[in-house]
């Protein structure tokens, strides 16, 4: 059978798998954004983990599974990334919770992610006026803070490095190219986000970040970005568990690779479904 089929088929079932699984729980019903566990909204970093047994599906607009993330236990999250595996990329990411919000004192988490690409790849192999070509290794390592200022506003800071095997970044213009080479190379991650939680139904984000970052134009060392989005949860008061539970982050990215001096503008965004479960009584 072809990989990317069984890759397919095994990535549904395992989503199958994580929603029907734990027969001594029962699906929470939401109680919308505001008190939402957000692990990287607009593709900022937060301090925060998923407590145990806390799903979250999140969809690309692409017609392949994507990823989803899975409280272990109440200190450890993990990725599973439907679409890079699909693609021949292995690919990890825990989030561990090291401290919870208390007085001034941040909630802290540590982030890491692995990547091994076997073989060069192209990350925007559908542009002709950038090429940003990975191969080997690609690791980062990141600490995350967070603050809930008031009931509704949340600060967030991340800073860390990136490890790369081979990374070429360009223009993809023979006649006036700009293009920088990185072999066995660190560089340094930052992240600063702000969050209005305005509704339980809506809220807005924005992140500014230089390095990598985990969900838009993910993974590229020395990008300077900023994003603005949004977040809806447009059914929150039904009381179906699947229309309870799904979001929409719309965002817009401006991102500029200062070594290829070319930036990507526009809208971008994904949708995604989050659970949490209660022990049943």
């Amino acid at each position: 059978m072809d990989r990317k089929i069984l890759t397919l088929i095994l990535g549904l079932i395992t989503i199958n798998n994580f929603l029907n699984a734990q027969q001594d729980s029962v699906l929470v019903v939401s109680n919308g954004l505001q008190t939402e566990i957000m692990l990287h909204p607009a593709d900022g970093f937060t301090g925060y983990v998923l407590k145990k047994g806390e799903f979250a599906y999140n969809q690309a607009l692409t017609p392949y599974p994507s990823w989803a993330w899975w409280g272990i236990t109440d200190k450890i999250t993990t990725e599973l990334d439907f679409e890079c595996w699909l693609g021949g990329v292995p690919s990890f990411n825990f989030r561990f919770g090291l401290l919870m919000q208390k007085k001034i004192r941040p909630s802290v988490s540590f982030e890491t992610m692995f990547q091994y690409l076997k073989d060069e790849r192209d990350q925007f192999e559908n542009l002709d006026y950038l090429n940003v070509i990975r191969q080997g290794k690609n690791w980062y390592n990141h600490i995350n803070l967070s603050w809930q200022i008031a009931d509704i506003w949340h600060v967030y800071l991340s800073g860390g490095a990136t490890y790369i095997d081979n990374t070429v970044i360009s223009n993809g213009d023979t006649l006036h190219e700009y293009s920088k080479s990185f072999r066995n190379y660190i560089s340094p991650d930052f992240s600063i986000s702000l969050d209005y939680r305005f509704k339980k139904w809506i809220s807005f984000h924005s992140t500014a970040s230089y390095g990598s970052t985990f969900l838009y134009a993910d993974n590229i060392i020395r990008k300077e970005q900023i994003i603005l989005a949004t977040r809806i949860a447009p059914f929150i008061n039904n009381d179906k568990r699947f229309f309870n539970s799904f979001r929409i982050e719309l965002a817009f990215i401006r991102a500029d690779f200062i070594d290829a001096k070319e930036s990507i503008t526009g809208p971008i965004g994904f949708l995604y479904w989050q659970w949490n479960r209660n022990k049943k009584k």
